[in-house]
């Protein structure tokens, strides 16, 4: 365990390009907090309930985390030089980016809940409890993990290092009911929206703030978590098969 704990350790010192007191604090602190108070603010300034966009824009803010951190894990090792000399290494690439994974969960948890305690606090409006959005949180977290781990086996391939965390948190934006219910997506894109982390547990936050509800999402977005992990072992193991560009 200790030994897992340095790799993760090492790793983020090496390749987090944010790992300074200012950029770390505008990336993972304001940068999240400011998009939930513009989403939120827009969405209320149209009709749409402030408490559903409160909870989650910070969801989104851990997943966030994740998946750019999860893509930065790999794709800063084309960017420093290191990539040719990382995949020569013996050792298990994918057990390697998982490993990896771990300082970036833990980002996305503080990230996440920072940003609900401190909207809570600016709108006035305490949606969930604070255990409840916890675990919440957490569900994203593992939920996110997949698609990061996706990314992540995209950026052996991809040069531009940035191309599928954007394309993926775009995706999460539009089809998770983060801003929009599925049921106000047109009707070809509804089907889509089940298939993306976070979607579950919106449907039920948007049903109501009972715990009745959160329960029925769990193990709908651990299935979907799940779905997006073995994609994203699968995309490695394919980038993998071929000699990633330097």
């Amino acid at each position: 365990m200790s030994d897992l704990l340095r790799g993760a350790a090492l790793s983020y010192r090496a390749l987090f390009t944010w790992l300074n007191p200012l950029g770390y604090l505008s990336s993972r602190i304001v940068r999240p907090i400011g998009i939930a108070v513009v989403f939120t603010a827009t969405t209320s300034h149209y009709g749409a309930p402030l408490g559903p966009t409160l909870v989650g824009t910070s969801l989104l803010a851990g997943a966030h985390a994740v998946i750019y951190g999860m893509a930065l894990a790999v794709g800063n090792e084309r960017n420093f030089g290191t990539m040719p000399i990382w995949l020569a290494s013996p050792q298990n690439i994918l057990g390697a980016v998982c490993q990896r994974a771990l300082p970036h969960l833990a980002d996305g948890f503080v990230s996440g809940f920072l940003t609900y305690l401190v909207c809570s606090a600016l709108y006035r409006n305490l949606l969930l409890p604070i255990d409840v959005f916890a675990v919440l949180l957490l569900l994203a977290l593992v939920s996110a993990f997949g698609t990061g781990l996706v990314v992540a086996g995209l950026n052996l391939r991809v040069r531009d290092t940035f191309l599928w965390p954007n394309i993926a948190v775009l995706a999460m934006i539009l089809f998770s009911g983060v801003l929009l219910a599925p049921a106000q997506l047109p009707g070809l894109l509804r089907p889509a929206a089940s298939a993306f982390p976070l979607s579950h547990l919106m449907s039920s936050v948007r049903a109501g703030p009972g715990l009745g509800h959160l329960a029925d999402s769990v193990l709908a977005e651990l299935v979907t978590g799940a779905c997006w992990a073995a994609a994203g072992v699968l995309v490695v193991r394919f980038a993998l098969r071929r000699r990633p560009s330097d």
